[in-house]
């Protein structure tokens, strides 16, 4: 055997005993997309890739906020064929991928926000919402109040009446499109990144959205006009590829689960100071606040639920999930 032959077997031999050669972790991508920018969803993200970047160095966070991987229903496509990673999103807009996610939009279970948000952070409700959309690739890692709605219109809405006639932006979802029905508005569902065009060409006259959000687009040129429904949450969720979370190491997606938990609080916190923040730039910037009176929200969570029975009565998933929630808030 000549010096070029045993150098060749000794090579061999080192890789089947599997030593001899460094061992190099491979480095997992993980795109986290939004649609908003400047708000708690964004806020969330940053907080987010900064923790993973200082203790998973093996998991490089790409951030792309805004719509930049595309209009909402691509990035919820995205997660489910795991072209994305991860995107946090309204949960309304994930009502399609299971129909448990539709139990975040069910006013009466959310209407007290201290109490939502000691629901959504407790372990037995992550325990239970682990499962929401596991047959589609989906796996929601945090759930948190983002902030109250907010009715954005290009008039003063004094009153409930006052919806009446209107064409409103609302999400994908029948728990704001019966409402405004029952209201004598037309909902209109449509992405966030198509709301602006249409408020400026007169495809819609109200929008239903988070003030944060509301603020951050500039809402005010086109529809100057904002009341707060403090008794109407919108909550959002990080919907993350179920794959790719379990194609990582053990210790990797534990690690990575528990700062997805942990940021929540500190984002929560700041998105109570965005609410004031969004509430100043809307008027300094020559926007209108006109706050629902008390007995208007008590009108509108009737209106929502009367408007809304029958959607969770003849969903049996849905009424399961609800009853579910409804038994840990008490």
């Amino acid at each position: 055997m000549n010096i070029r032959r045993k150098l060749l077997s000794c090579i061999l031999g080192c890789a089947v005993l599997g030593f001899g050669l460094p061992t190099v972790a491979q480095e997992q991508k993980l795109k986290f997309a939004s649609a908003t920018l400047n708000d708690v969803q964004h806020q969330y993200q940053m907080m987010f890739k900064d923790r993973v970047s200082k203790e998973l160095p093996d998991v490089a966070v790409e951030l792309y906020p805004a719509s930049q991987l595309g209009p909402i229903p691509r990035m919820v496509e995205g997660v489910m064929f795991g072209t994305i990673e991860s995107f946090i999103t309204a949960t309304a807009f994930l009502s399609q991928v299971d129909p448990r996610f539709q139990t975040f939009d069910v006013a009466s279970i959310f209407k007290d926000p201290a109490k939502t948000q000691q629901l959504l952070s407790s372990d037995v409700f992550r325990e239970r919402a682990k499962n929401y959309g596991n047959t589609r690739n989906i796996q929601p890692i945090s759930t948190f109040v983002h902030s109250p709605n907010s009715i954005i219109s290009k008039k003063p809405i004094k009153s409930l009446q006052d919806l009446a006639g209107l064409k409103v932006r609302v999400l994908g979802t029948p728990f704001q499109i019966e409402p405004m029905k029952a209201l004598g508005a037309t909902p209109v569902p449509m992405p966030l990144s198509e709301v602006m065009p249409a408020l400026q060409t007169g495809a819609i006259d109200a929008v239903i959205a988070a003030p944060t959000v509301a603020a951050a687009f500039r809402y005010y040129d086109a529809a100057p006009y904002m009341a707060m429904v403090d008794s109407w949450p919108l909550i959002v969720t990080v919907a993350t590829s179920s794959n790719w979370l379990n194609n990582l190491p053990d210790e990797t997606r534990e690690r990575l689960q528990n700062i997805a938990h942990e940021v929540e609080s500190e984002a929560v916190n700041w998105g109570l100071g965005d609410v004031q923040r969004a509430a100043d730039a809307w008027t300094a910037n020559g926007g209108s606040l006109t706050p629902l009176t008390p007995d208007a929200e008590e009108s509108l969570q009737a209106v929502i639920a009367s408007s809304t029975a029958g959607l969770i009565e003849n969903n049996t998933v849905l009424s399961a999930e609800v009853e579910a929630l409804n038994g840990l808030l008490k």
